[in-house]
C-alpha cells in the first residue's frame, strides 16, 4: 500500500516534468524529441492513473495523485530552467551613451546589432542579441550595471537563420 501511494505520488511527478519539456521543446519545433518525451510522458501518466481509477474509493491516493501533478509543475518548471534549452533574443532600450558596453560585449563574441531611436526622455540606443539561454540573464545584469533604467525584453525565437552566434 505504502508503494502504490508512493508510485502514484512520483509517477505524476515525472509525467507532469516530462509534459512540461515536452511542451517547451514541441514549441520551439523540436517535435521528434518532443514525440520521444511524449511517449514515456503518457506511459507513466496511464499507469499512475490506473492505481488511483481503480481505488477511487480511497481518496488519499486521489489526493496524492493531485498533489503530485501540483509537485509535477513545480518540478518541470525548475527542470526546464535548468536545461535552459535553445536560444533567447533579447532586445533593450537604454540610454544613447552606452556605445561602450555594445563594444565590450562584441570584443568577447556577442553579435548585437543596434539602432538609435527616440524615447520619452530623449535618444535612445536599441539593441538586439541572440544568445544561449542559460548566459541570457548574466547578459542582462551586465546591461543594468551599466544603465540601471534600461527597458530589456526576453523573447522566445522558434527558429532562426543565418547571423553570427558566439561560439562559448
Amino acid at each position: 500500500m505504502l508503494f502504490d501511494l508512493a508510485f502514484i505520488f512520483f509517477a505524476r511527478i515525472i509525467d507532469v516534468s516530462l509534459g512540461t519539456v515536452r511542451m517547451i521543446l514541441t514549441i520551439r519545433g523540436e517535435r521528434y524529441i518532443a514525440a520521444v518525451i511524449g511517449f514515456f510522458e503518457i506511459m507513466v501518466y496511464v499507469v499512475a492513473l490506473g492505481k488511483v481509477i481503480g481505488s477511487l474509493d480511497e481518496p488519499v491516493k486521489l489526493i496524492l495523485y493531485c498533489l503530485g501533478f501540483a509537485s509535477g509543475v513545480i518540478v518541470g518548471s525548475w527542470l526546464e530552467g535548468v536545461l535552459a534549452l535553445g536560444y533567447q533574443g533579447i532586445q533593450v532600450i537604454m540610454d544613447n551613451d552606452n556605445q561602450e558596453l555594445v563594444e565590450q560585449l562584441r570584443e568577447e563574441g556577442y553579435a548585437i546589432t543596434t539602432w538609435k531611436a527616440e524615447g520619452l526622455s530623449g535618444p535612445k540606443l536599441v539593441l538586439n542579441l541572440v544568445v544561449k539561454r542559460g548566459i541570457s540573464l548574466k547578459i542582462a545584469e551586465r546591461i543594468r550595471e551599466h544603465d540601471e533604467h534600461a527597458f530589456i525584453v526576453f523573447m522566445e525565437p522558434k527558429s532562426f537563420a543565418g547571423g553570427y552566434f558566439k561560439k562559448k
